[in-house]
């Protein structure tokens, strides 16, 4: 069922009244604790004969923050079934975050517990502490479209007596006629950064035995094709990696039956060329991780097909740039591979040389992400001509350990560029921490037979950090995102459902929304 989202400046009565023939719709009410009804709130008191007002009284209802109470209204208004109530606690404390976690709690409210099909959304038509009317718009249009996403599953039917997942079929935001304009541009935005991340999601979601490297070089291709010529696709094959010297992808894939595929797309703003600036993103794409020799338990496999989220993120970011048109040229690699467990393959205390020429003496076989992202980040700046780069991998269980699976850790080589994107992970949502990286743990790299070792000890994610910042071409600026706790969920939690979270697309797509002229 596709979802159909509108923004209207109609009196409450009118977007009912528009509402499907035959069907319902549920009405979703954001109130603040210590005020009075007033708004969108107090049209639907009066509408529903003070209904509201009853039910909060006679139940004792508090709108604390993320407090939520579903209202039955007897079917006694036309078109009206529910009214879903979200407290947003005290007005003055409300932060553009805080939002976002009451938008979650209402839409999987209005999807688990009032079982909505159609909902309206006025939105608070004054702009609060810290955000406005276009981000209330973005973010309730994002939320909404998120809570809404069940996985790519293969289920053929229902559990026992559970009942089908409820989907959204239409989302009405309705808002005040001066605003319109602008939450339309905020509805537009939030649309296509939860769709990009729920194609990241299914990507991440899809089993490797289908998600392949040649998968990834599909995906990869569509977004070029359909990006009217904006966006230009080079795909290298194994033997053309093994011409050009790339040592780190040749040892990571050389168990595997699937071959590797490397592919860069490019994009340069028609009217300009290429830019000073250019933007390099790398996506970690192991489109199954067994660990290799070194393998990996059964509770730390399981999931293994996330380990190419990296990637995802990337390529759906790029999806966006027809619509977003950045005024910088952008370049995303992705090396897609798997390690597998083969005679042939990589062994510890190999030595292996990289396409950048440092050679990497092989430790462990299940520190395999570095090794690719050093061809990627090699390739990107020498070839691709990026100066500002970011890369994102789930590369180490260890930013856990620091952040939990929640927050992303975040390194970089340059503090302006870093605190820029990290205010653009802000603005889209996305909870990132930026980890230290202090220089006495560069050592840990170092190399007994070789220029590195690909496992070196310390504080595993600064050190597999300062691994790959070691590929970074002096002067260059470099962020590291290390997705490995935050890119898949084995429950439910908030607006993500099981499985691949797409995170740090809609925060990439965020960077270059700063570039856009056109949204």
């Amino acid at each position: 069922m596709s979802l159909k989202i509108n923004a209207t400046s109609a009196k409450l009565t009118s977007a009912l009244s528009r509402v499907e023939e035959g069907a319902r719709a549920n009405l979703v009410l954001v109130i603040f604790s210590g005020e009075k009804l007033a708004g969108a709130a107090l049209a639907a008191d009066e509408l529903t004969n003070g209904l509201i007002t009853r039910r909060i009284n006679q139940d004792g209802f508090e709108p604390k923050f993320i407090q939520t109470k579903v209202i039955d209204t007897d079917l006694t208004i036309d078109g009206l079934d529910r009214i879903i109530l979200i407290g947003l606690g005290p007005r003055n404390k409300l932060t553009l975050n805080g939002l976002r976690t009451a938008l979650a709690e209402a839409f999987t409210t209005a999807r688990d517990v009032a079982g909505s099909e159609n909902l309206i959304f006025p939105l608070i038509d004054v702009d609060l502490r810290g955000f406005t009317v276009e981000q209330f718009a973005q973010a309730v249009t994002e939320y909404g479209v998120l809570a809404d996403y069940e996985p790519n599953h293969k289920k053929t039917k229902p559990w026992r007596e559970e009942g089908p997942r409820t989907h959204l079929a239409s989302l009405t935001l309705v808002c005040a006629s001066h605003t319109l304009a602008t939450a339309r541009r905020g509805m537009k935005a939030g649309l296509l950064f939860a769709e990009a991340t729920n194609r990241a999601r299914d990507m991440v979601n899809e089993p490797s035995a289908t998600m392949t490297p040649a998968k990834i070089t599909s995906i990869a291709r569509k977004i070029a094709r359909d990006s009217q010529g904006l966006i230009k696709i080079q795909v290298l094959k194994q033997a053309q990696m093994k011409k050009l010297g790339m040592g780190g992808v040749l040892a990571v894939s050389s168990g595997a039956e699937n071959p590797p595929a490397f592919i860069m797309l490019s994009y340069d703003p028609p009217e300009l060329g290429i830019t000073q600036q250019v933007l390099g993103l790398v996506g970690k794409g192991i489109t199954f991780d067994s660990g290799g020799l070194n393998a990996k338990d059964y509770d730390g496999m399981q999931d293994m097909k996330m380990d190419m989220a990296g990637a995802a993120a990337v390529l759906q970011a790029m999806s966006l740039i027809p619509h977003l048109k950045p005024g910088i040229s952008v370049r995303a690699v992705v090396a897609a591979c798997e390690n597998m467990i083969d005679a042939k393959s990589m062994r510890q205390g190999n030595l292996i040389t990289s396409l950048s020429g440092q050679t990497i003496e092989i430790d462990h076989t299940d520190a395999e992400g570095r090794l690719t992202l050093a061809d990627a980040l090699h390739y990107i700046q020498t070839i691709g001509q990026a100066n500002q780069l970011i890369d994102v991998a789930t590369l180490t269980g260890d930013v856990e350990t620091a952040l939990g699976n929640v927050v992303t850790g975040a390194f970089g080589n340059n503090e302006r560029f870093t605190r820029l994107f990290l205010r653009c992970a802000k603005d889209a949502g996305e909870a990132m921490h930026e980890l230290p990286m202090p220089d006495e743990y560069r050592i840990e790299n170092k190399g007994r037979m070789a220029d590195l070792t690909n496992s070196g000890s310390g504080p595993g994610a600064i050190t597999a950090a300062w691994f790959v910042r070691e590929f970074v071409i002096e002067g260059n600026s470099w962020i590291h995102l290390d997705i490995a706790a935050t890119g898949f969920r084995r429950t439910e939690h908030g607006a993500d459902a099981v499985g691949g979270t797409g995170v740090a697309t809609r925060s990439l797509a965020q960077l270059l929304r700063l570039y856009s002229k056109v949204l």
